[in-house]
Parts: structure tokens; sequence; C-alpha cells
């Protein structure tokens, strides 16, 4: 019997302080030292610097031009300027990417764009991790239409809102 390994996640380690909300302690349990990862549209430069602390590679889509201009950032933390529409990355190069609730600060054209563009850059069973005020119907067809073969909707978060995605490409 084939086991899926995605299902095998070790628990999420969430240490004293750490909000369950936050999205460094829902991330970090897909972190390993060889993780590639993309955090897109974040004016805050400190989850991608915690990232860095522990990752191969993070890349920082800046879409507003401040994070680049502010940042001292380590070598393994590249800023890359772009709309965060079309992400010029190479492909198949991400295993973890995170927006938190950037897809809805785009007109529905660019956020299906958005998302082709992830799966693109992502490797093969690479995550997208996001956060939308989206109906969830719509947000999933988008997924699938770009290519992502596995859609997980947090449960909890459809009563809460904004609703948790992760998207398995």
């Amino acid at each position: 019997m084939l086991v899926d390994s995605i299902a095998l996640r070790p628990p999420l380690r969430l240490g004293p302080g750490k909000k369950t909300d936050d999205p460094y302690a829902m991330l970090e349990a897909r972190f390993t030292p060889r993780t590639v990862f993309m955090e897109v549209g974040s004016p805050d430069p400190t989850l991608a610097l915690r990232a860095a602390s522990y990752v191969e590679r993070v890349y920082s889509i800046d879409v507003s031009g401040q994070l680049a201009q502010n940042l001292r950032a380590p070598c393994n933390l590249r800023v890359v300027l772009c709309d965060g529409v079309r992400i010029p990355l190479p492909e198949a190069t991400i295993d973890v990417a995170w927006s938190g609730d950037f897809m809805d600060q785009l007109r529905a054209d660019d956020a299906a764009l958005h998302v082709e563009s992830v799966h693109r850059g992502l490797v093969r069973g690479g995550e997208y991790l996001f956060t939308t005020q989206q109906t969830v119907a719509e947000v999933r067809r988008r997924l699938f239409a770009a290519g992502f073969s596995v859609v997980r909707v947090s449960l909890l978060s459809l009563l809460l809102k904004p609703v948790r995605i992760t998207a398995i490409k």
C-alpha cells in the first residue's frame, strides 16, 4: 500500500508565545535546511528573514519597492522587485510559497496569472499557502485551472475567515 508522504508531516511545532495565526508557525513544519521558500507581496521582511535563518534560500517578492531599498539581507535571501503577478523566477525551483492575503488585492485576471506564475515556480509536490476572503469555490477553480493537483482548505478558517488554503503542485 502506498502512503502519501505529504500526509506524514511532523506536527506543527508551536513553542511558547507562538500564535496559530503566525505564518511562520504554520510554515516552519514544512521547512528543512534544503527548502527553497518564496514569500509574495509582504511589505514586512520579518517572515522572510526568519525563514532565511533556517532554509537554503528565500525569494522575497517585493511589489512595493520599499523592501529592496531598506533591507540588509543575508546572502541566502533574494529580493525580487516585480508586480507579483508575473514572478520572474526559474521554473520548478520553489518548495514552499506563501502570499498571505496578497491574492485578495488583485483583480480576477491578475489573480489567475499570479496563481499560474506561482505554479510554474513550484517543484513537483511543492506547496502554495495563502489566506483569502474570496469564495472558496472561485479560488479552487482558479487553482485547478492553473494546474494544481490538490487544494486543501482549513475547515476552522472557514468559520473564522480569512480562509487558509494550501495548494499542491
